[in-house]
């Protein structure tokens, strides 16, 4: 199981094995930074030919080091998933597959690349984790059951945008599979609590 708590300001994930279904563990992050935090910053940074390139602190990093003539023609995005989240009404209307987000020096970007590239982000970081954590045994990626927290006000649109984000990112291979649970934040916190 792989649990992804994509959030609103910071991101990150646990996981546990099924040979240790008790043991969850958890991955710390910005260590090149000098840091070590259990979640990263939800930032992500596209370069001029608006291709994926740096995701949490080392997104931060690179836009902030960037020369200003440079930074313009970048695609830099933080704290972006709240705007899925339509405040006229306070619901997302439609898949939002067609959205587009508003990146730091204005310019328009599809909403679905952001969010499916931040889940490959993960996922692909996810998968080397695991590798690892398991000593290079070989596992069948369909056989992992992935959780994204998404929060309690979304919409079942939504909740299906986060399913199609996933479903681009490579983590699941069609809209109705079983290993994608998207679980409500404070559901998820709950059933925690209960195994305390």
């Amino acid at each position: 199981v792989v649990a992804i708590d994509f959030g609103t300001s910071y991101s990150g994930y646990c996981f546990s094995l099924a040979s240790g279904t008790d043991q969850i563990r958890q991955v710390y992050w910005g260590a090149e930074h000098g840091l070590k935090t259990p979640k990263m910053p939800t930032s992500i940074l596209f370069n001029q030919k608006q291709e994926f390139k740096y995701f949490g602190y080392d997104a931060v990093m690179k836009y902030k080091s960037l020369p200003s003539s440079q930074a313009d023609s970048w695609y830099f995005f933080q704290n972006f998933k709240m705007q899925l989240y339509n405040r006229v009404g306070g619901r997302v209307t439609t898949n939002g597959a067609g959205m587009k987000l508003k990146a730091t020096n204005g310019k328009s970007f599809p909403a679905l690349t952001i969010f499916s590239e931040s889940l490959r982000y993960m996922k692909e970081h996810a998968l080397n984790t695991i590798k690892e954590a398991s000593f290079q045994t070989v596992y069948d990626c369909e056989e992992i059951t992935w959780v994204i927290t998404v929060p309690a006000i979304w919409n079942a649109a939504a909740k299906q945008f986060m399913r199609l984000a996933a479903k681009e990112a490579g983590i699941i291979s069609d809209m109705l599979s079983r290993n994608l649970i998207i679980a409500l934040e404070p559901e998820a916190a709950s059933l925690w609590c209960k195994q305390l």
